[in-house]
């Protein structure tokens, strides 16, 4: 490890000293046995640089260099809560502000019938969840080669175990609604959710990211996120993650999802918020007949960095994947996909789709585009391809014609680029809201 990333390391294992300090009695839990397990594997990890492959496009010095404190304490009152409620969605709410569990604000004693929803120490006490717990998430974690992964684990408090039992169906959707509030000096969270649906069941996840400040009161913080996701055979779940945050913010998302036989999980993503974007998304095929599907859009101003990397494992046979990723940049923004399929000699009989597309509105912005297709077996349908243009010109001439000014002309055409993503959410209340915000950041200068 070098000097510099010694000095790295060093800041957040001394920010895990006030963090520990604060526990008071968590600290005997064997929980908390775990986040000191975490914080001892990072000392032997260093975080990547652009000579490893996987972030070679994404430098992590920025998001490594601040002194942090740990998430602070703020108020926020209901009435400033409304306007980033999801209009006519039939979901329970859970509010997180700076990454804190706000019960005054938060619904739960209307959680959606059939979910069983508790802290990650509750679950680890319980004789029904602790083997799900155990295997799931601390194996794993204990030998994780990524540090912000061990940083999670190690920083992790108000983390939620999630279960939904056998051949349940969730009618009302689950809305994660995190709220960042402008604070004197960076913060560092880490939000970390275990979700297992049993075998015939379904949900809805929803989670939308939203900064409170305006203007130059924008907050500098580091979302430091990772959800872990078991579907049993036959379930189902749709997932949303809508993300708007401060633009001096930092956000990476970790999320890796285990399939067994049948199940279809659908994941939609939607960033426009964050100088600095990371979402990583791992699928495992588990079982015959698995359908994973990746939809995600971005777009990206200023000096916005915006970078998506997704896996499918196929490492069974009759099992089929979508991806479509679409983007805009404008200004400096830089964009990166990184998706890579993975069909295994055994995975036989694989349907595997993956596109990607990007639109350059600026001669200084970037997008690195690097679709994989790793193939061993050898009766599969796969295809990947990527795409990076300019606005057609013609298109925008067209519109002027039918008296449309030029602004909103090219406004009109990047709405419909990006709501060809958007268009897959099957729930129309979200659809409409990602639509606004997508008009919403188009619109501004």
């Amino acid at each position: 490890m070098t000097n510099i990333q010694d000095k790295h390391i060093d800041r957040f294992l001394t920010l895990f000293q006030s963090f520990e300090g604060a526990l008071n009695g968590e600290k005997g839990h064997p929980m908390h046995e775990w986040r000191r397990k975490a914080i001892h594997r990072l000392k032997d990890l260093s975080f990547p640089t652009r000579r490893h492959e996987e972030w070679k496009y994404t430098p992590v010095t920025k998001v490594v260099s601040p002194t942090y404190s740990v998430n602070p304490n703020s108020e926020l009152s209901e009435k400033k809560l409304e306007k980033f409620k999801i209009d006519d969605l039939n979901a329970a709410v859970l509010v997180f502000v700076n990454g804190q569990l706000r019960k005054d604000l938060s619904d739960l004693d209307q959680l959606p019938q059939g979910l069983q929803l508790m802290p990650m120490s509750e679950a680890l006490d319980h004789p029904d969840y602790q083997d799900i717990v155990k295997e799931l998430y601390i194996s794993s974690t204990e030998k994780t080669e990524d540090p912000f992964l061990a940083m999670n684990a190690a920083f992790s408090k108000e983390n939620m175990f999630i279960y939904v039992p056998a051949n349940t169906h969730v009618t009302q959707a689950l809305h994660i609604l995190h709220i960042n509030t402008p604070e004197e000096l960076p913060y560092f969270y880490n939000p970390q959710k275990l979700i297992h649906l049993g075998k015939g069941s379904k949900m809805v996840l929803v989670e939308s990211y939203n900064d409170l400040g305006e203007g130059d009161t924008k907050s500098e913080y580091f979302n430091n996120m990772q959800n872990v996701i078991h579907l049993k055979g036959n379930a189902q779940m749709d997932h949303y993650k809508l993300q708007r945050e401060s633009t001096r913010s930092s956000h990476l998302n970790n999320t890796s999802i285990y399939q067994d036989r049948d199940s279809v999980y659908s994941n939609y993503q939607l960033d426009l918020g964050g100088l600095w974007v990371r979402n990583n998304l791992n699928a495992y095929h588990k079982g015959e007949n698995v359908t994973t599907n990746f939809y995600g859009a971005f777009l990206g101003k200023g000096n916005q960095h915006m970078d998506a990397h997704t896996l499918v494992d196929h490492a069974i046979p009759h099992c089929q994947s979508n991806e479509l990723y679409k983007g805009i940049l404008d200004d400096k923004a830089h964009g990166v996909f990184n998706g890579k399929v993975m069909v295994h000699k055994d995975a036989q009989k694989t349907n595997a789709f993956q596109q990607n597309s990007s639109l350059l509105l600026s001669e200084k912005a970037v997008m690195d585009a690097k679709p994989q297709l790793e193939i061993f077996a050898d009766d599969v349908k796969c295809s990947h391809g990527a795409t990076i243009g300019h606005l057609d010109e013609s298109s925008v001439f067209f519109l002027r014609t039918r008296g449309i000014n030029e602004k909103r002309a090219k406004e009109m055409l990047q709405e419909a680029f990006l709501l060809e993503v958007i268009e897959n959410m099957p729930n129309e209340s979200l659809r409409a809201y990602a639509s606004k915000w997508i008009a919403e950041k188009l619109a501004s200068e």
